[in-house]
């Protein structure tokens, strides 16, 4: 109801907070405290049992920086499968269960959708569009916002070596002007975690050569000599009961295929350029209608498509595309094969200048 502008005071038919509840302005704050603390002890104590040795050594040294506030900066480093999402909502639900703050972000969107409360860390932390080693991000002390940054006891960053380390850095210069730290701990000597994997997207450098995009990248950074690095290394969706041995054969080499290519293992030796052989089951064999070979393989053919009126069947099938103007082309393919017509809907808004 604050976020809103409105106040359970105003309805004498509503209950009342108690006489001696804390009184909280701050409506961030306030939604970061409104997790049902039993249903994430619960969840808690049942993904607890579930977790690897490799994380568990990972949950206790990040949680017991939390605990005795020594603050520090953790890098969790695995390829994908290997539980780092888990491992966010675990610590998460462990803090946030005892009443503290987590704040959980990602370098984009969609990875921000599979934290519990995740945002991007643009929106969270108010980092510069294009952030530069004297840039800070947009946090004026005693708004809400800084204030629920003070507040938290833990910040996850996930999917972090996408970003520019300019990004980071103007975080750690606001955060260390929020928290008047006088021993320039990294962070204000807040406990923040990063995760991601270096063999996956590095920072877009408009026109950077290779050089160019390794002194943007993370590891770069002056911060990466305070950053304690922690590794997974198990692959879990091995371990998954719903695989057949076959499928988990074919995952296991196929895994194993991709850490190669990003390790550059494949070609050995190499000056760090190879040539890299793709195996002929991900390859379109069929060189006259590329985009035809590979919308039969997803949905099937024209007839198959047909009369379909359960939205899962989109749902589970999509085509990764490596630029826009793939996009645009397969999507007017498959919608070329839809029945019906094409119905355009154009949104208009209006921008007001005081």
């Amino acid at each position: 109801m604050k976020r809103n502008g409105s106040s359970l005071s105003l309805y004498e038919s509503m209950p009342k907070l108690p006489a001696n509840a804390k009184s909280i302005e701050n409506v961030l704050i306030l939604d970061e405290l409104s997790y049902d603390m039993e249903d994430l002890q619960a969840t808690h104590d049942i993904d607890f049992s579930k977790m690897t040795d490799e994380q568990r050594k990972i949950y206790d040294e990040i949680i017991s920086a939390v605990v005795e506030d020594r603050g520090g900066m953790f890098f969790v480093y695995g390829f994908g499968g290997t539980g780092k999402t888990f491992l966010w909502k675990l610590l998460s639900a462990a803090l946030r269960c005892k009443g503290d703050i987590v704040l959980n972000t990602a370098s984009s969107g969609i990875a921000s959708l599979l934290l519990p409360g995740g945002r991007t860390a643009h929106s969270r932390f108010s980092i510069p569009i294009n952030p530069d080693e004297f840039t800070t991000c947009s946090l004026t002390p005693g708004s809400d916002k800084a204030n629920l940054i003070k507040e938290a006891s833990l910040i996850i960053w996930d999917e972090a070596p996408m970003m520019s380390r300019h990004c980071f850095e103007s975080l750690d210069r606001s955060l260390n002007d929020l928290m008047d730290n006088p021993d320039k701990k990294p962070f204000g000597g807040k406990v923040i975690v990063f995760g991601g994997d270096f063999r996956q997207v590095l920072p877009v450098i408009t026109g950077g050569c290779r050089a160019e995009i390794v002194l943007a990248s993370m590891n770069s950074s002056y911060l990466w000599e305070h950053c304690k690095v922690l590794k997974l290394t198990k692959n879990m969706r091995l371990c998954s009961n719903n695989l057949t041995d076959d499928e988990a054969k074919d995952l296991k080499e196929f895994s194993e295929w991709i850490l190669a290519v990003g390790d550059g293992k494949v070609s050995e030796p190499n000056d760090g350029e190879a040539l890299i052989e793709i195996p002929k089951e991900f390859l379109i064999m069929d060189p006259n209608d590329p985009i035809e070979t590979i919308s039969l393989a997803i949905y099937g053919d024209t007839d198959s498509l047909k009369g379909i009126k359960d939205p899962k069947f989109f749902k589970e099938r999509a085509i990764l595309c490596p630029t826009n103007e793939d996009v645009n082309m397969i999507n007017d393919h498959m919608l070329s094969k839809l029945e019906g017509n094409l119905v355009f809907f154009y949104c208009i808004y209006f921008r007001y200048f005081y």
